[in-house]
């Protein structure tokens, strides 16, 4: 004799997933992807300021040779410092922060007149709260 079978089984044992549970593996997909999202953002500007601070001792590394081949004295004002910037003797390209989208601000210069020495120098990054300070 046969026993007697549910409509389930009849129909196989194949169960579909109920619309709570596809929310929540909906909800669970959402955060995994918002969580990189924030993780790939984050290691974007850390990289951002680390060029930044790297194109900044760069900058103050390349002062010394200048300091040196010009008769012992730096750049005078910001002018003469961009045209230190873009010479190709010190630089294979001119360098600009990662965070300055229009290519158009320098890094900002200047000398303190009671430290004449290379610890009077202080390169300051161009773009407005970019958070990356100055060397």
């Amino acid at each position: 004799m046969r026993a007697h079978q549910t409509p389930e089984k009849r129909a196989g044992s194949r169960r579909g997933w109920t619309l709570f549970e596809l929310v929540v593996v909906i909800l669970l997909v959402a955060v995994g992807i918002l969580i990189a999202t924030v993780s790939v953002y984050r290691g974007k500007a850390a990289a951002d300021e680390l060029a930044c601070q790297d194109n900044m001792r760069a900058i103050h590394s390349a002062l010394g040779i200048y300091f040196t081949k010009n008769h012992r004295n730096y750049p005078a004002d910001q002018a003469a410092f961009e045209a230190f910037l873009q010479d190709r003797a010190y630089f294979t390209e001119e360098l600009r922060c990662p965070r300055d989208a229009t290519r158009s601000l320098h890094y900002q210069y200047s000398r303190s007149a009671t430290n004449p020495g290379p610890e009077g120098i202080t390169i300051t990054c161009p773009v407005a709260g970019s958070g990356h300070g100055s060397l």
